[in-house]
């Protein structure tokens, strides 16, 4: 499920380029929450990220040989204690640096990069970073065509197993063949992959009238497009308007959820043709983020009230059913992020190291997460379900992979 905010997100990536691009989770009202988000700016959110400025981005990349020698990846999963989860060993063997990001787009497709430089250090030279994919869950990883040496971070826009995007200061360096080349693209020409990685599904983004780059420039009226067909016609019955927070959803289903919040009211129109008809759903007060399933059956709304870097105790929740917004009972307080999966089921994390599942009006806690989330007390917990309705926690560079459905699965740590 991607979601379309683009001065968002064109801030996020501003900040990502002088910390990390780990998206963060609902901030949390509690000490040690509050310490840690001091010390680090808000990172940007995954599946949902839109470049920033050229200058916010250091990084230089080249093409690569056509015909790189095939890899030989050996399975890396380590020995798994007893009561602990089982570990799979992110690994490139003879390339350089660390892991500094970690993004699956599904439970067996993913990619990483390794770096030389910290993500902290806009003004590192001499980086040397490489890209790895897998096709089997993590348990394997296969190394890209090589990437020339940089400067300062970069960050990853995946779109699919085959396709990539890495952006750095001088641009888009882009595959679209699993890593086997590489190509590099200026900011004010985005490729169709890069573009790909901001819009729904189908194509549909908002933007400011006539913008042709990806950089996200303030405008005092937005509207909705088409990539390939140009604006919407009509457009939605709502003013797209600086004053006004938007965003947009294409579920699995191919219906488009479109949200305005305008002061502490949030209205969802959706579109089950297209964009060529919206309905209107009652607005809510006090809601802030819509959450909607994989498959689109299931559509929620969460009430969240920020406060500098604190958040209120409020996690409201309502369900669509039919053509209203039902309230059910809220979240736990110590709620730090949410995200919706199949089911009627959200999945959930905890400010103080755990996460399960809200359903049926009741939170159930997944014992065999708490371990391995508390081993990394001073990262902030995320949670995002992917495509096939598989659950990810992020702690760190780390990710913990929940397969299966509802509120039993199989999970285990990537890192």
């Amino acid at each position: 499920m991607r979601e379309n905010d683009l001065d968002g997100m064109f801030a996020e990536f501003e900040a990502d380029a002088m910390t990390s691009f780990r998206p963060p989770g609902v901030p949390v009202a509690e000490r040690r929450v509050r310490d840690r988000r001091r010390r680090r700016l808000l990172t940007g959110v995954a599946a949902l990220l839109l470049a920033g400025p050229a200058g916010a981005f250091v990084a230089a990349g080249r093409g690569a040989d056509p015909d790189p020698p095939a890899p030989s990846p050996t399975p890396s999963v380590s020995p798994t204690p007893t009561g602990q989860l089982p570990e799979r060993k992110v690994a490139l063997p003879g390339e350089p640096g660390e892991l500094a990001d970690l993004r699956f787009v599904d439970a067996r497709h993913g990619w990483a990069l390794f770096d030389t430089c910290g993500p902290r250090d806009p003004d590192a030279t001499g980086c040397r970073r490489a890209v790895g994919r897998t096709t089997d869950g993590g348990a394997t990883w296969q190394p890209t065509a090589p990437l020339a040496d940089a400067k300062g971070p970069a960050s990853m826009l995946p779109i699919d197993d085959r396709t990539l995007t890495l952006m750095d200061r001088d641009g888009y360096l882009v595959t679209t063949d699993g890593g086997a080349a590489w190509s590099r693209h200026p900011f004010s020409a985005p490729p169709p992959a890069t573009q790909r990685s901001t819009v729904t599904r189908s194509g549909f983004l908002i933007r400011c009238p006539g913008q042709d780059s990806l950089e996200g420039r303030p405008c005092p009226r937005r509207e909705l497009i088409r990539v390939g067909s140009g604006p919407v016609r009509p457009q939605p019955p709502v003013a797209l308007t600086e004053e006004t927070e938007h965003r947009l959803v294409e579920s699995g289903d191919g219906r488009l959820w479109l949200t305005v919040r305008d002061g502490d009211r949030l209205t969802v129109l959706l579109s089950a043709d297209g964009a060529a008809s919206w309905r209107r759903l009652p607005a809510v007060a006090g809601a802030g983020r819509l959450l909607v399933s994989p498959d689109g059956a299931d559509a929620w709304l969460v009430g969240v009230r920020e406060d500098g870097f604190d958040v209120a105790a409020t996690k409201q929740v309502w369900r669509l059913v039919g053509s209203r917004w039902e309230q059910r009972p809220g979240l736990p307080d110590n709620t730090s992020d949410v995200a919706a999966a199949n089911g009627g089921v959200l999945a959930v994390t905890s400010a103080y190291g755990s996460a399960g599942f809200w359903t049926g009006g009741h939170y159930v806690d997944v014992p065999e997460l708490r371990a391995a989330l508390r081993d990394d007390t001073d990262a902030s917990l995320s949670v995002e379900v992917l495509r096939d309705d598989t659950v990810v926690v992020s702690t760190g560079s780390a990710q913990i992979m929940g397969v299966d459905s509802g509120v039993t699965r199989t999970w285990t740590l990537v890192s």
